[in-house]
């Protein structure tokens, strides 16, 4: 994260006076996390500071950047007010969301949120960085050193075409299909190709896998493929499932050593992630071979 120590005042703030940031994309705590903060506020207090900024329709109030889950704990034991991390040069909207985002996945790891929620985060981050690289010049000094720093970055250790993989998942995948991405029956890469279909047909599909039948890459590739000739129905799905000519081969497993995983993969931990990763950098390989 960038420097914003020149910028930033410490302060006890009432906790009155902090409103939730207006486009928050994280989910709070449930009631579980919430009883078990609360009981280590009791027992220790807050020990890191929220981050807030002065809010820009409100004057005397701020809007919180991280802290939500604490400021709600503090309220529910009836604290009267809040150590905090003001910034008072973050004025523009965008530049604060993604400081939210930041700071909230440095709490909270990528790997912590299901796909669908994934897809969330990084679909508005990458919407985000395109809307400050518009309009850099009107940035003030702070939230120019916040993009610059983030431009370099590569906070969710995962490559561009993974990002470009989870933005079409987000924008593009049905509310249906997204779940169960997240229960694990649909693989990302499957997803990524389903959402090529239109809502209707992905409906169909869902319901299909509602059934008991499991969705392959090589399905899904095939389903994406038909849907520029036909229509995909359940009859098509059927036809499908039962050529004998798309019946897949045994699949080929491998193992990869320790030593790889320790060396290339030490800051991933989704499977999907890897497999995405490995995919990659055997295209470029092989593109550079030939």
């Amino acid at each position: 994260m960038a420097d914003y120590s020149e910028s930033s005042i410490y302060a006890r703030i009432e906790v009155n006076r902090l409103i939730d940031f207006k486009n928050h994309i994280f989910t709070k705590y449930n009631e579980s996390e919430m009883k078990s903060m609360m009981e280590s506020i009791e027992d220790m207090g807050v020990t890191d500071p929220i981050l807030v900024r002065p809010h820009n329709e409100y004057e005397g109030m701020f809007e919180i950047i991280s802290g939500h889950n604490r400021v709600e704990a503090c309220k529910r034991l009836g604290k009267r007010d809040i150590h905090a991390v003001i910034y008072e040069g973050l004025k523009d909207d965008s530049a604060a969301e993604l400081m939210l985002i930041e700071t909230n996945i440095k709490k909270r790891s990528l790997n912590d949120y299901v796909i669908s929620e994934k897809a969330k985060i990084l679909t508005r981050r990458h919407q985000l960085m395109k809307i400050l690289n518009k309009r850099k010049a009107q940035l003030s000094e702070i939230e120019r050193s916040q993009y610059d720093q983030l431009e370099k970055d590569n906070p969710f250790n995962i490559g561009k075409r993974q990002i470009i993989s989870y933005v079409q998942i987000h924008n593009n995948l049905t509310q249906g299909l997204k779940d169960l991405c997240d229960s694990g029956k649909l693989s990302i890469k499957s997803a990524v190709e389903l959402s090529y279909l239109s809502d209707a047909e992905q409906d169909v599909v869902r319901s299909f896998m509602l059934d008991g039948n499991k969705i392959s890459f090589h399905k899904a590739n095939i389903m994406r493929k038909k849907m520029e000739s036909v229509e995909i129905t359940m009859d098509v799905l059927n036809e499908i499932f039962k050529d004998k000519a798309l019946k897949k081969k045994p699949e080929k497993t491998y193992k990869i050593s320790p030593e790889i995983i320790e060396k290339y993969f030490q800051d991933l931990e989704d499977e999907g992630d890897i497999q995405m990763t490995i995919e990659l950098a055997l295209d470029q390989y092989f593109s550079q071979s030939s």
